[in-house]
């Protein structure tokens, strides 16, 4: 009988039963809050990089290179270089646009990164082809746009063993050029620094 009143150990049972459910939610609340900042940072980034490149006169690949370099610093403490990659573009309506008459990408320029099997094509088009804009934005005659799209890859950093699973960040950045019309890129040889990863 003593057995039966005797509540020693009580707090540890329900303490046992209720663990796994705390512990799930520690572990959820830091992914979804780290997701959050990651997600917020791979945006800023792509607005950086499309208005420092809307600010030039003329746009070469190693200056390209350089401004997504700088940009990527937008990402720290989050490592860019092996999770992120950017495709720019410049795109531009000419005449009135129209189905059969939409704007076109006149450069695109990607960068350099350990992206490897995740990786994914521009979703604003290819040089030479139709360019499809986000949010359904239409140009006027003339009009020429920097779009600087942000990929990176999403890694869990306590639940990984498929209870939160990676994803795919994309986050675009749109700015129309202040000095000049950017529709031709220079092919130059960009500046290589030690140590840099894009």
């Amino acid at each position: 009988m003593t057995l039966l009143r005797d509540q020693q150990g009580l707090a540890f049972l329900e303490f046992a039963i209720c663990a796994p459910f705390i512990l799930a939610l520690l572990m959820g609340s830091i992914e979804v809050t780290r997701y959050i900042l990651i997600a917020q940072k791979v945006e800023k980034t792509a607005v950086t990089i499309s208005d420092v490149v809307s600010q030039g006169e003329t746009i070469s690949t190693s200056d390209i290179n350089n401004i997504i370099y700088a940009a990527s610093q937008v990402m720290q403490p989050y490592s860019f270089g092996p999770n992120g990659y950017v495709i720019i573009s410049s795109v531009t309506q000419t005449g009135t646009y129209s189905v059969s008459n939409p704007p076109i990408v006149q450069w695109q320029y990607q960068s350099s990164g350990n992206n490897g099997s995740w990786a994914q094509a521009s979703q604003i088009g290819t040089t030479g082809g139709h360019a499809t804009l986000p949010n359904n934005i239409t140009l006027n005659d003339k009009d020429n746009v920097i779009v600087a799209e942000v990929f990176y890859k999403y890694q869990p950093l306590i639940a990984t063993n498929g209870v939160i699973s990676a994803s795919n960040i994309y986050k675009v950045g749109l700015y129309k050029p202040r000095l000049g019309d950017l529709s031709t890129l220079s092919w130059l040889l960009p500046m290589i620094r030690t140590g840099d990863v894009l």
